[in-house]
């Protein structure tokens, strides 16, 4: 069971949920807040750490369990053509980011940030740009 957040748990766990065909352009871990933990029927209170995938096609959230975060307890996979509106805002620090996603399949809130005591990913600060890069593309 790991303690931390980390690169090799966030590669093992986004193939796990990966789309057939498909490969991920950008990953990164955040947290899912609000209706979105209902919306997963996860029984979360606030907040859900998750990690992110983005591919060609998809974004893909593989939410993690709060007592064994190695292990999935449940994974959204939203093809970017689903998406029906998007908002990127700016977190209460400057290095946080708030994404609201709309689909057919209901609401998605996360909370990105580009570091963390609780996570030790290498590459967060890009996955985070690629990810919100990639779905501005998409909602234009």
């Amino acid at each position: 069971m790991a303690l931390l957040m980390n690169d090799n748990d966030m590669n093992r766990l986004l193939e796990e949920v990966r789309p057939e065909g498909e490969h991920y352009v950008g990953k990164a871990w955040g947290t899912l807040t609000g209706s979105t933990a209902k919306m997963l029927a996860l029984g979360a209170m606030d907040s859900v750490s998750c990690y992110l995938g983005i591919t060609e096609k998809s974004f893909v959230v593989a939410a993690l369990s709060d007592m064994d975060i190695s292990a999935v307890c449940g994974r959204i996979v939203l093809p970017l053509s689903k998406i029906k509106k998007l908002k990127i805002n700016r977190g209460l620090l400057p290095f946080q980011r708030i994404l609201k996603i709309r689909s057919e399949q209901g609401k998605l809130q996360l909370l990105l940030t580009n570091n963390s005591l609780r996570a030790r990913i290498r590459r967060q600060q890009e996955g985070v740009q690629t990810i919100c890069r990639a779905l501005e593309a998409v909602s234009v």
